[in-house]
């Protein structure tokens, strides 16, 4: 480390809600030496990205929102993309974070140095920075998976994938050929159907769809959500009490599955009638296995007469078009990949050296292991925010999200007020930590999905096996017998 390093308390790698959501913590508690390192133009992760026709959040937005900062000009029930981005910025604005984050720096490396007790972090662009602690806010949805298909780069026409939505291209009129039937395919495929002449759905797995009854707030909404503050929390806790009904979903509880799986065939039947596209439609694995859509477009935009759902399997692509197992042969104009992200392995590609130069990917190359989903062992000082079992598969992962920054701020501030070089938390506090959550994973519906961005083989590594309320309980203090600190 040059002597004249300046060394902050903290880095934070990310701008999303978990960046700014570390940042604020941060700065509430007087930590102001801290950098924030965005490898964008702007700020806001996933909602930054995420630009495709009809892209809102399946969480109401008053739950999907900081507690600390509830909103009052949310134009709708469940949020549009452009308005989340504008909270987002908002909120950086508000705590005067724009002085903290570097633009167009791309995390590349980073390792520990022991005697110092330091973090030396490098980007992309060549640019180095030295912190006491190193917080990963990266998120778990940032890298577009599109599948390996044969032929995929012989197609002569347009193709992307929904999180990198090519606004220059005019469907109107195109053969459109869709691939997936998950969270970003049933809210841009409603927006965009009647624009295309034809629209091909190739779907793996059927899955299960609720309805979402959207709603728009009108001015004398936003008045009121303005002048009485109460509204907007008793809505936020109202749909957080009804997600911890939801939440047994992902168990066994067989009441549950067939009163929501009931409401979800209701909700299929009133919009579908041809008996060959319901059977397409009804999914083969019990409510909860996999991520639970919600929509009140998707359905009814599948029974236009110019669609067609697809569940033959692709066999290869040609120059024009798709050809399906079977071996028919679909012209198409235009493909989209609604195919997801690589959630899996976490920390995908970066080079992250802890104690004696042990690399991230070596210590997970066996097992992901960590404690509370925030730190792992090896790798003092170093925090992880939306990690490994941190996500909420029946709720708002803003939930998870404040607790993480709660605690990492609680551990910032250990190891400055104890001037401690740094602290390292125990292997068998981890793997005690990592057994009760592989164990009680085997009780949840996720074991029941072949295919599932939730698993990494047939580990349930994304997903919080509990409720939001029991981790805020594990984060409220730091466990000090947990940790070895190093003065």
């Amino acid at each position: 480390m040059a002597t004249n390093q300046k060394v902050y308390e903290a880095i934070i790698v990310g701008s999303g809600f978990s960046g700014i959501s570390m940042a604020i913590s941060l700065k509430k508690r007087g930590i102001h030496s801290f950098l924030i390192l965005e490898k964008a133009k702007d700020l806001g992760g996933t909602w930054r990205d995420n630009t495709y026709p009809g892209a809102q959040c399946d969480v109401p937005s008053a739950l999907y929102s900081y507690s600390f900062e509830p909103f009052p000009g949310w134009e709708k029930k469940w949020s549009d993309q452009p308005q989340i981005l504008e909270y987002l910025r908002f909120n950086a604005e508000k705590n005067d974070l724009q002085e903290h984050i570097l633009y167009e720096k791309e995390f590349s490396s980073s390792s520990f140095m022991e005697n110092e007790g330091c973090w030396e972090v490098k980007t992309k662009e060549g640019d180095a920075y030295t912190a006491k602690s190193l917080i990963m806010a990266i998120g778990q949805l940032h890298h577009p998976k599109i599948p390996d298909f044969k032929g995929k780069e012989t197609f002569k026409g347009n193709t992307w994938h929904s999180a990198q939505w090519n606004h220059e291209i005019d469907l109107k009129g195109k053969r459109l050929g869709v691939i997936g039937n998950a969270a970003s395919a049933i809210q841009f495929i409603p927006k965009i159907v009647s624009d295309v002449e034809s629209l091909t759905v190739f779907q793996r797995s059927a899955k299960w769809l609720l309805p979402k009854k959207n709603s728009l707030y009108n001015d004398k909404d936003r008045r009121w959500h303005q002048k009485y503050p109460f509204i907007l929390n008793w809505s936020r806790h109202s749909n957080n009490t009804f997600n911890g009904v939801f939440y047994h979903l992902m168990g066994q509880n067989k009441f549950w599955k067939k009163l929501w799986q009931g409401v979800s065939l209701s909700h299929l039947k009133k919009s579908v009638k041809d008996p060959e596209l319901l059977k397409k439609l009804i999914p083969d694995y019990p409510m909860g296995a996999v991520r639970v859509l919600l929509s009140d477009e998707y359905y009814p935009a599948l029974a236009k007469e110019n669609v067609q759902v697809n569940v033959d399997g692709i066999s290869h692509i040609t120059e024009d078009g798709i050809v399906t197992k079977p071996g028919d042969q679909i012209p198409l104009d235009v493909i989209i990949y609604a195919t997801g992200f690589e959630s899996n392995p976490f920390l995908k590609g970066l080079n992250i050296q802890g104690l004696n130069g042990l690399s991230i990917r070596n210590a997970w190359e066996q097992s992901i292991e960590t404690y509370l989903g925030i730190t792992t062992a090896g790798f003092p000082n170093f925090f992880m925010m939306f990690g490994p079992n941190t996500n909420l598969a029946h709720s708002s992962v803003l939930l998870m999200v404040e607790n993480q920054a709660h605690y990492i701020t609680e551990c910032i501030t250990l190891i400055s007020n104890n001037r401690l070089k740094y602290m390292d938390v125990k292997p068998d506090f981890q793997k005690k930590f990592t057994r009760q959550v592989n164990e009680r994973m085997k009780k949840k519906a996720w074991t029941q999905a072949k295919n599932s961005w939730y698993k990494d083989g047939d580990i349930i590594l994304n997903n919080w096996p509990g409720k939001a309320k029991e981790y805020q309980k594990l984060t409220k203090k730091v466990d000090q017998s947990a940790y070895t600190f190093c003065q």
